[in-house]
């Protein structure tokens, strides 16, 4: 039996991801400590019980699984938690616990919250678009806040809020990393560690205002900031975050599935990532975005360390092939090929060229490049400087 308002670090794990029970309890800080919680899948239980409990869809992917770390020892944390927003006790080292446990595993968002409540003391990602995406699910949920965000009245209709779910993953995309992470409210506080992003509204004694947590909630939703167009980007919103404190690990082989390398070209000071198109998709834009190239690069991209050092200190720029047009954004709809035909810009030699929304990464130039294909490119603005570093032969 779960009692209200019990602590809980609640982890949600990558789609596909392989979990070592040692190395979690370990984390967890020991035997005696996992004995004293309950692990709960919320898969395992009836359908209604997490969106009743603690709403995780339509955040999470297929695929991806759930755990509830629950300490029951000192619920309830409130003598009446309607009426009171502060829970006096020192969370510092359950915060500690709960970034080990995203270190030890292929964690994509983990949270502490109490069991019962809505908002977070601490939220820890790789990405924080996660964290946004999680401080979302109050807008989605909401059967009286349009798609726009605008509150109304009365109830939403089935249509209405089935085209809200549809809008989802648009509305997160909205908003850069860097725009995301900048304007976090004053009750916030952020750390990195690694490649993981801790954002912790616990005080400096480690008690916990929730009041707060809403704060931190508005904050990462802006649902006031939405766009008119769904998807589309703010003027001068970027993607860009701060290089991380510690050292990236070293690129390192990974499995081979036959797939051609990456090759690596410099331009004036610039170093390019040139993907084949075998090798880009928007997982691999993702990463771009947020310069995590230990998920980009593998064993068979063959890199000096003088370039692996580029790489890591000044990040790189990319060119990537793109088979359809609907593949990049403009005024956040996919980009058609009449729309192409004319708002493009003529360059040299029948080239022609737009800039476009790359999702999950942002911005970027695309080319059309007669008798070798269309290309997407980041780093670099000049044309013929892009086309110069184009493979010989590119998609469709």
């Amino acid at each position: 039996m779960l009692a209200l308002d019990s602590l809980v670090i609640d982890l949600i794990f990558q789609k596909g991801a392989e979990l070592d029970p040692d190395a979690m309890v370990e984390a967890l800080g020991g035997v005696d400590i996992a004995q004293s919680r309950n692990i709960l899948d919320p898969d395992m239980q009836d359908p209604r019980f997490e969106m009743e409990l603690s709403p995780s869809m339509p955040f999470r992917r297929r695929g991806e699984r759930r755990l509830l770390i629950v300490d029951g020892s000192v619920a309830p944390m409130r003598k009446d938690p309607r009426s009171e927003p502060v829970i006096k006790l020192d969370l510092s080292a359950e915060k500690d616990r709960l970034i080990a446990l995203c270190e030890a595993a292929p964690v994509r968002l983990g949270r502490i919250s109490a069991l019962g409540s809505w908002g977070d003391a601490v939220m820890v990602a790789r990405d924080a678009r996660d964290m946004r995406a999680m401080a979302l699910l109050s807008w989605m949920l909401d059967p009286s806040v349009d798609a726009e965000g605008r509150k109304r009245g009365g109830r939403l209709s089935q249509s209405e809020m089935e085209h809200k779910l549809g809008v989802y993953d648009k509305r997160i995309e909205e908003r850069g990393q860097k725009t995301i992470l900048d304007n976090l409210p004053a009750s916030a506080s952020l750390e990195r560690k690694d490649d993981l992003l801790i954002v912790s509204v616990l005080s400096d004694d480690g008690t916990w205002d929730l009041r707060n947590s809403l704060e931190l909630e508005r904050s990462l939703a802006a649902v006031e900031s939405f766009s008119m167009i769904p998807g589309a980007r703010l003027p001068g919103d970027v993607d860009e975050e701060p290089e991380p404190e510690a050292e990236p690990a070293a690129v390192g082989a990974v499995d081979e599935d036959g797939k051609p390398p990456v090759a690596l070209a410099e331009d004036d000071g610039t170093l390019m990532l040139i993907f084949p198109k075998e090798r880009f998709d928007l997982d691999v834009a993702a990463a771009l975005g947020r310069k995590d190239y230990d998920r980009v690069l593998r064993g068979s991209d063959q890199l000096s360390g003088q370039q692996r050092d580029h790489l890591f200190q000044h990040g790189a720029g990319f060119i990537a092939p793109v088979e359809f047009l609907s593949e990049v954004f403009v005024d956040g709809k996919p980009l058609t090929k009449p729309q192409f035909e004319q708002t493009a810009t003529d360059e040299a030699d029948g080239v022609r060229s737009l800039n476009v929304h790359c999702p999950r990464f942002g911005r970027v130039l695309l080319l059309d490049v007669p008798e070798r294909g269309r290309f997407i490119a980041a780093g670099i603005k000049e044309t013929e400087r892009i086309i110069g570093l184009l493979p010989a032969q590119g998609g469709p």
